[in-house]
């Protein structure tokens, strides 16, 4: 290898901005295929390639041997790819100093090149998946989660849009303002790839390989370790899990090309920020047997974990029946294979570009646990600062504030105790501590459970356990008895204030004088909820419609229970709009909730409604027991 020629003086007079623009404006110097990797690649040095020798969309063909160049490249999520060996490279080191491996005359010239001002680059026009479309996405997972089917899931939303001025100017300006670890621009004849990546997917050196899968995410508001959100995703238990889950999955994975007894855990659960979040990140790392090609190792791995699920195979299944559009780059893999090893990133907070136009997608890891909205809170998190770089906002906005709701006095749950036993007691503690930490910034006290199995034990026949909370005070018990299960209602349309009902507010001043038999509307204009319970309605036999778990809807864990029941008995469930008049020629109307269980709707608004008497019999005991209308 021949001797590398110092480009630019030990200070560095240009950084990695100024010298990109020069290259790109330059006539002289074809950069219509170029490569940049910046942030933590080879221990905090920059990679700028260009003109490569030669192009693959084979893996099997990525193989170095001493040669002075490497190849950079990307891997689709399913598994196309393109990599260019780039034996024009220049390397910038932790001491800010440039480097060109055998040629002084191209340095010279590059040494000479005028740069450019800073370009503007603008997004606009942005589009994406629907809000209720990724919440029913969503849902759906949970429910094929709590089947058994697999234990996390990653499900995505793709956003679109136009984009004008130089990608490369969106590249710097992330690279300065986010400092992503693995950041990434790559420009080739068909499209332009913008990574922001934070995440590190594998790297090898010499025998040894490493992986940092992240899984956890919640805001940053600040930069130190006792930020609100930083706090509350160490102690997130469900995260955590989450974590794990995901770790196991890569030993398992590295487990496949290393040596026998190898593979570790070197680092578990560690709080880490990154561009507006933080996240939970782990290592794995360990050492590859003997005469393991690139090819061998990236297929034993590949897709990454944190952003299919576990068990893999299962994940990605259900991934092809939740998302309607291909994820292209995004959750793939960006990097490069040389100079003695490799590292590719997670191509996430990934930007694809071509002929003006940008796609970039956005996620999360779904488990049992999870909460639809949050999960969608989640992806407008990670996409605000991305979006944000070039003047570009979520096109769906954020649900207003609760209006004519007194938060002081807290938030609530109530559940049903049956001869002694607290039913649906862990969704019920589930969906409380959510809210909690969501409003309060607040977990539920450990001994909880206790406290309420304690206050249920012994109790005969059906009572009502009424918990409040309002952190920091302790949570509130009250038992009473319950109401018989069943029954029927008529409902009257009703208007509520604007605002997030997924809480389930201890002030219920706001209900008007029709109460239970209140039938709310969403945003839109159609069916939410009742003021106690989730609405179903059934069109035919073996179809179940409910509206999905927007702001307006409380998820309801009887309406929970009531569609794992659907799901278990093979019935088709439909989650998104309900039209008022979709309820009058239903076959039958329920709403549910945890007290009175199914509870027959036969009249909307003085209008009687069919009941279908065989179709609730088949219904009937769903829940566990029988229940008489």
């Amino acid at each position: 290898m021949a001797e590398p020629v110092r480009l630019y003086p030990a200070a560095g007079e240009l950084d990695t901005g100024d010298l990109l623009r020069a290259l790109l404006a330059a006539p002289e110097i074809d950069t219509s295929t170029l490569a940049c990797l910046a942030g933590n690649w080879c221990d905090g040095e920059v990679l700028l390639g260009w003109q490569p020798r030669r192009t693959t969309d084979r893996l099997d063909e990525l193989a170095t041997g001493d040669q002075p160049g490497c190849w950079i490249g990307r891997i689709d999520y399913r598994g196309d790819c393109w990599f260019g060996y780039f034996d024009t490279v220049l390397r910038r080191d932790r001491a800010g100093r440039w480097w060109l491996a055998g040629d002084p005359q191209l340095a010279a010239a590059i040494e000479r090149l005028p740069v450019p001002e800073p370009g503007d680059v603008r997004l606009a026009g942005i589009t994406g998946t629907g809000r209720d479309d990724h919440l029913a996405a969503v849902e759906r997972a949970i429910l094929q989660i709590r089947a058994g089917q697999l234990y996390q899931v990653n499900v995505c939303a793709r956003l679109a849009g136009t984009i004008t001025g130089e990608p490369a100017e969106l590249f710097l300006r992330g690279v300065q303002l986010l400092a992503p670890d693995y950041a990434a621009f790559l420009q080739t004849p068909d499209r332009t790839v913008v990574s922001l990546s934070p995440e590190l997917f594998l790297q090898r050196r010499g025998r040894a390989v490493r992986s940092a899968p992240i899984k956890g995410t919640r805001e940053r508001t600040g930069d130190q370790p006792d930020d609100p959100g930083a706090r509350e995703l160490s102690r997130s238990a469900k995260d955590r899990a989450e974590n794990v889950m995901i770790v196991d999955l890569m030993r398992n994975d590295l487990s496949r090309v290393c040596r026998p007894g190898t593979v570790k855990v070197s680092e578990l659960l560690a709080v880490r920020p990154a561009p507006g979040v933080w996240h939970l990140v782990s290592e794995v790392t360990g050492e590859l047997a003997d005469d393991i090609r690139p090819a061998e190792l990236l297929a034993a791995t590949f897709p990454p974990g944190s952003v299919t699920g576990a068990p893999k195979l299962r994940a990605c299944q259900l991934i092809e029946q939740l998302e309607p559009a291909d994820r292209g780059l995004f959750t793939g893999a960006i990097g490069y294979l040389g100079f003695g090893g490799c590292e590719f990133n997670v191509a996430i907070r990934t930007f694809e570009i071509a002929a003006g136009r940008f796609e970039l997608g956005v996620g999360g890891g779904i488990t049992a646990e999870s909460v639809p909205m949050a999960e969608w809170q989640e992806c407008r998190i990670k996409a605000a600062p991305l979006l944000a770089l070039a003047g570009g906002g979520w096109p769906d906005p954020d649900p207003p504030e609760t209006a004519g709701v007194d938060r002081s006095s807290g938030i609530f749950d109530t559940l049903l105790c049956r001869d002694g036993e607290l039913i649906g007691l862990a969704d019920h503690l589930a969906r409380l501590e959510a809210s909690c930490l969501k409003l309060y910034g607040a977990a539920l006290p450990a001994e909880l459970p206790d406290r309420l199995a304690a206050a249920g034990r012994g109790l005969a026949g059906r009572h009502r356990i009424r918990l409040t909370a309002c952190p920091p005070a302790p949570p509130a018990i009250e038992v009473s008895p319950a109401p018989p299960p069943g029954g029927r209602l008529e409902l009257h349309r009703a208007s509520r204030a604007a605002g997030n009902w997924r809480h389930k507010w201890a002030d219920r001043g706001w209900l008007p004088q029709l109460g239970p038999a209140a039938l709310f509307s969403a945003a839109d204009g159609t069916v939410a909820e009742t003021g106690t319970g989730n609405v179903v309605l059934i069109p035919a036999e073996g179809v179940l419609r409910t509206p999905v778990l927007s702001a307006d809807v409380l998820p309801g864990v009887t309406r929970r229970r009531f569609l794992d029941a659907a799901l278990d008995h093979g019935w088709r469930i439909e989650l998104g709009r309900i039209e008022f008049a979709d309820l009058l020629t239903a076959r039958l109307v329920l709403v549910l909730s945890s007290l009175r269980e199914l509870v027959v709707v036969d009249r909307l608004d003085g209008v009687g409604m069919d009941v279908d008497q065989r179709l609730l019999s088949v219904l009937d005991g769903w829940l566990g027991r029988p229940i008489h209308h």
